[in-house]
């Protein structure tokens, strides 16, 4: 496998269910396209508890196109190579440095033949590593959702 690790300028959650809203935000700042940290978590219609993963679509409101489906390690891979980081979907309690049991979302800025590498918003530095197995198991918790962004034409 051809490693891959974009740099992803980290920005951390600012309230526990906004996980997604600080995932949009780096990876839309990755892509140059500047919006407010409150706009996101009004398009996401963010509560205190979080917001739907499907909800991410609703980004498209910001003029691009949003891919959120069920996929694999190979099509995350594909999507960095082609320099589009990628929203992950995961149950935080299977990712070894969390101490949390949360439907959680973060930004996968890299992988390797060993190791994936996470933006993780809950986390005040980034990237971490997590093994694939470590990664695998805690996405698919949550079935393998991801969501990348791509520009429109």
């Amino acid at each position: 496998m051809t490693p891959a690790l974009l740099p992803i300028e980290h920005i951390q959650q600012r309230s526990d269910g906004d996980c997604i809203a600080a995932c949009a935000a780096m990876i839309l700042k990755y892509m140059g396209i500047a919006v407010g940290y409150e706009r996101l978590l009004a398009l996401l219609r963010t509560s205190p508890i979080g917001a739907a993963s499907f909800r991410v679509r609703e980004l498209e409101h910001l003029g691009i196109t949003v891919v959120y489906k069920q996929g694999d390690l190979a099509e995350l891979h594909r999507h960095l190579l082609s320099d589009r980081p990628c929203i992950a979907f995961v149950k935080s309690s299977e990712l070894p440095y969390s101490n949390l049991s949360i439907n959680h979302a973060v930004v996968v800025s890299g992988i390797d033949d060993e190791l994936i590498y996470l933006n993780d918003p809950d986390l005040d530095y980034a990237p971490v590593a997590v093994s694939h197995g470590d990664f695998g198991l805690a996405w698919l918790e949550r079935d393998e959702y991801y969501a990348a962004f791509l520009h429109r034409d």
